[in-house]
């Protein structure tokens, strides 16, 4: 809703309840889906980096009205909320650009870590929690995304560059929640992956190491919404991610 208010620009990310199975990112109630929905997980990443530029720029945020809706109990707003924006003082700031401590920062992290959300009152989100738990400053290095990365670089799948923890939890977060949890334990305490985790991964290894491609696929899936001819390219680009997906599934097989 910041992002909307601020930025003329909702999130990419659908924002469907969790009851709504097959739109929500993760597959719905369970989250069990290996996919996260029609986005890619870094546009929110770009979001909130836009976000942070235009507070600190224009030295001034606005949100929206309160909707009575599902949303408000997931800390999005509160029904009856007027909408309104206030300037930023210099402390505002210097917060916004590390100059300073926002001393409600390591509460809003305890918060996120326990209650799976920053806003109260409202409900926990338990796989919210869970993955704060195990956010990449406290796994270790991730050597079962690594084995995959090398097993795809040895055959020139994906390009021969070398890819830090970071990129490697970056194919990580292209899961369905309960599937990134699954995956983020198994790091934390050394075991194996099963089959259909290491599948998933390396495809998304693949998606992440080739940005151009996945950029031009994420934009033909927005422009078939709208035309025809959308519609014609999204099918030809979805041919050719089958068949890319099949050869980076050979290679485990």
């Amino acid at each position: 809703m910041l992002a909307k208010a601020n930025l003329r620009d909702p999130r990419a990310k659908p924002a469907q309840p969790s009851s709504a199975s097959g739109f929500r990112p993760g597959g719905g109630m369970h989250g069990m889906s290996p996919e996260r929905g029609d986005n890619d997980p870094r546009e929110d990443a770009l979001t909130v980096a836009r976000l942070w530029q235009t507070m600190v720029t224009t030295r001034a945020l606005s949100w929206e009205a309160g909707n009575r809706s599902w949303t408000h109990y997931h800390g999005n707003a509160r029904p009856g909320t007027s909408a309104g924006a206030a300037a930023l003082a210099d402390e505002n700031i210097a917060e916004l650009t590390g100059q300073q401590r926002q001393i409600e920062a390591v509460e809003w992290a305890q918060r996120v870590r326990l209650e799976g959300r920053v806003m109260r009152p409202t409900t926990t989100d338990s796989v919210a929690a869970m993955l704060a738990l195990r956010s990449a400053k406290d796994l270790p290095a991730p050597q079962q995304v690594r084995e995959l990365a090398d097993a795809l670089q040895e055959v020139g799948e994906i390009p021969p560059d070398h890819l830090d923890s970071e990129d490697l939890l970056t194919a990580v977060q292209c899961l369905g929640p309960r599937q990134n949890i699954d995956v983020r334990e198994r790091i934390l305490n050394g075991k194996k992956l099963t089959k259909l985790l290491g599948e998933n991964l390396a495809i998304y290894l693949w998606e992440v190491t080739h940005p151009d491609w996945m950029k031009m696929f994420w934009e033909t899936r927005k422009l078939a919404r709208t035309i025809a001819i959308g519609e014609l390219r999204l099918s030809y680009l979805k041919l050719e991610q089958r068949k890319i997906r099949g050869r980076v599934l050979n290679v485990f097989d």
